[in-house]
């Protein structure tokens, strides 16, 4: 059998290196022929796609949401089962797919290797997993990239969210799924699921199935930065989606629209300033073990 293992040096502020050492130990006395590499902050195109001659019976990610993103992208359409042991802030893959990183349980994964297939997506041709927006959590992930360091925690996201709440005016928003227009010139938050894992369990698109070939989409009308704290409250309840403002449809094909450039946030990290995005939906395109 062999084995991929991929991991982030500066996820976890360095546990992913130690987590590489001691997998890399469990997986050699199964046992297993591992590759071990790391990410490198050029495309994975170019530094993961070669090693793929190598004809990895599985790919092991160690990192956060963005390393498993980047490794994602690559391997969509191979075939080749992916898994993640997820140390960085939110692990929000690993827990909607319920990836346990215990040795045991994971030594338990690649043996039996089962599999299943999850859709991915595309936002303007950046690869997505779990989800894309515009909106306030949009413009603090981008305030987070301006001032971050090598590795984040939950606390660092405290002064990007106050600086935020002081100066963001929520965009002018219209989106349309599978050419169908549901939501013309409104202000507010629009947020484009393919999973319904989100930060700190909050979860706007608490319906999303990961392999329904679907995109589910959210908008929250807002009229203010104050009217937010309302939608976060109803969300926190889990009750945001029965309120009569709220628009949920699913679809295939999704277009937002926003009358200025604004920031846009794919899987947690920024994604760049746009007035135009298109989300589309590519089914069963990815495997991975569970």
């Amino acid at each position: 059998m062999r084995v991929l293992l991929v991991y982030n040096p500066i996820s976890g502020r360095g546990t992913s290196c130690k987590l590489a050492g001691e997998y890399a130990e469990l997986f050699l006395k199964l046992p297993c022929d591992v590759q071990l590499i790391q990410t490198e902050p050029t495309s994975p195109e170019q530094w993961l796609r070669p090693t793929l001659e190598f004809n990895p019976d599985s790919v092991i990610v160690i990192g956060g949401d963005g390393t498993l993103r980047q490794v994602a992208s690559v391997l969509t359409n191979t075939k080749i089962p992916l898994f993640h042991i997820a140390c960085g802030t939110e692990n929000l893959f690993a827990k909607s797919m319920g990836m346990m990183i215990s040795p045991e349980s994971v030594i338990a994964t690649i043996k039996q290797g089962k599999t299943k297939t999850i859709d991915t997506a595309h936002v303007n041709g950046a690869f997505m997993i779990l989800m894309a927006s515009v909106g306030f959590d949009a413009n603090v992930v981008a305030d987070l990239a301006k001032h971050r360091g090598s590795s984040i925690t939950h606390l660092s996201y405290v002064a990007p969210i106050l600086r935020q709440l002081l100066n963001w005016k929520p965009p002018t928003v219209s989106v349309t799924v599978d050419n169908k227009e549901i939501v013309k010139h409104q202000m507010g938050w629009a947020i484009v699921a393919n999973s319904k894992a989100y930060a700190r369990g909050l979860n706007p698109a608490r319906n999303a199935d990961i392999a329904d070939g679907k995109l589910d989409v959210m908008f929250l009308p807002l009229k203010g930065r104050l009217s937010l704290w309302k939608w976060i409250r109803y969300m926190k309840r889990g009750i945001h989606l029965h309120h009569p403002d709220v628009v949920y449809i699913r679809g295939e094909d999704v277009e937002v629209k926003t009358s200025e450039p604004s920031p846009w946030q794919i899987d947690g990290d920024p994604s760049g300033i746009e007035s135009k995005v298109n989300v589309v939906c590519n089914p069963n395109s990815l495997c991975i073990l569970e």
